[in-house]
């Protein structure tokens, strides 16, 4: 059943006063929000995900999984295996599976499952394969989602904490607002999501043109590089998209402390990312028991990570990243930075990339 879901936003006050302050004094809504999961060719964390899934403290209602179409015929095998584990478990939370007839591909098919479910439900959380939420997930989810409700410039929560280990100290409750959206446990309002249109934008679609207009602070560094990335080897990741079309619209994002889900996928075949193995940073802030409760006074982020970095300090970790500049970026990330010692350390970081350039264009690859 579909259900009229408008996409204006209005403003609201970012008063204090008006600012939920804890959860457990969040009421639980009527209606819970369904679980998203997106999977395809891993039971072997699909079990895990189910298996977490039926020891929450709060336990979900329905659970609609999207599977994508296999590729050959050894993903329809695993994919298969998926499905029955899905339809095993719907004897204990209901499971409404829905198979893709071909293969969509991860980004694809999420932003495609992620927008079904937005015009059916005022609400969802989302949850990919590898992702294991700890016992309180479901519950601090629902409550969060209820609290920030009445708050439109607040575009997602998330379960998963990630930012610079300086601003730790700095962080005076359980949950703060950010810059950047972190996919692994999330959950959105169904307005919100539909306001950014995903579905309708290009492949690699960035509102800021190119990756050096990317506003530049502690936070939004990382999305940087890997916007970069994306541009340059022609990918796509949702991820980055979504939070670049946020980040235009100045949403924010309420992240934890302390994560209260759990990263298995990486190393994974099948992983898409860090084919290597867990990075250490990954689950660094992990607790399996957590249940956070303070929330934040204030939608602003935090100063630190608002603060716009210099020419100096972007080329630096432009360089830890292994990032090159064309022609045309230095220019443009000399005009932006006006500062004689930004554009000198921009100019010489140019000349020291130059060879990398110079094999590309060669190779003919994207400069």
């Amino acid at each position: 059943m579909s259900v009229d879901i408008s996409v204006e936003l209005p403003q609201v006050s970012m008063n204090s006063e008006v600012l939920p302050k804890s959860l457990d004094a969040i009421v639980l809504p009527t209606t819970l929000p369904p679980i998203v999961l997106v999977a395809f060719t891993r039971p072997e964390f699909v079990i895990q995900v189910l298996d977490a899934l039926s020891k929450q403290t709060l336990r979900p209602d329905r659970i609609i999984a999207y599977l994508d179409g296999p590729r050959h015929e050894q993903d329809a095998i695993k994919v298969q295996a998926c499905v029955d584990l899905l339809e095993t478990f719907s004897t204990e939370i209901p499971v409404e599976i829905r198979r893709r007839t071909e293969n969509l591909g991860c980004d694809r098919n999420t932003l495609e499952a992620l927008t079904e479910v937005s015009t059916q439900h005022e609400w969802f959380i989302h949850l990919e394969d590898d992702v294991i939420p700890n016992p309180n997930f479901f519950d601090r989810m629902v409550r969060l989602l209820a609290a920030y409700k009445p708050h439109p410039q607040v575009f997602s929560i998330s379960a998963y904490a990630n930012f610079p280990d300086e601003l730790d100290a700095q962080i005076p409750s359980d949950f703060m607002a950010s810059n950047r959206v972190f996919s692994l446990g999330f959950a959105v309002w169904s307005d919100r999501w539909q306001s950014l249109d995903l579905l309708a934008a290009a492949q690699n679609y960035n509102p800021f043109i190119s990756f050096d207009q990317i506003p530049a602070n502690l936070q939004t560094k990382y999305t940087i590089v890997n916007q970069f990335y994306i541009e340059k080897n022609n990918k796509t990741d949702w991820v980055i998209t979504l939070t670049l079309a946020a980040l235009a619209k100045n949403y924010v994002h309420i992240i934890p402390k302390r994560s209260f889900v759990n990263n298995i996928g990486c190393g994974h075949p099948d992983a898409k990312t860090y084919r290597d193995g867990v990075p250490d940073w990954i689950n660094q802030r992990y607790s399996p028991d957590t249940q956070p409760n303070i929330l934040p006074a204030t939608l602003e982020p935090l100063s630190g990570n608002q603060r716009s970095l210099t020419g100096r300090e972007l080329i630096r970790h432009l360089r830890d990243a292994g990032v090159w500049l064309d022609t045309s970026t230095a220019v443009s990330l000399g005009q932006r930075y006006a500062s004689w010692r930004d554009r000198a350390v921009i100019g010489a970081f140019w000349v020291e990339r130059l060879p990398r350039l110079l094999r590309r264009w060669r190779s003919g690859l994207t400069m």
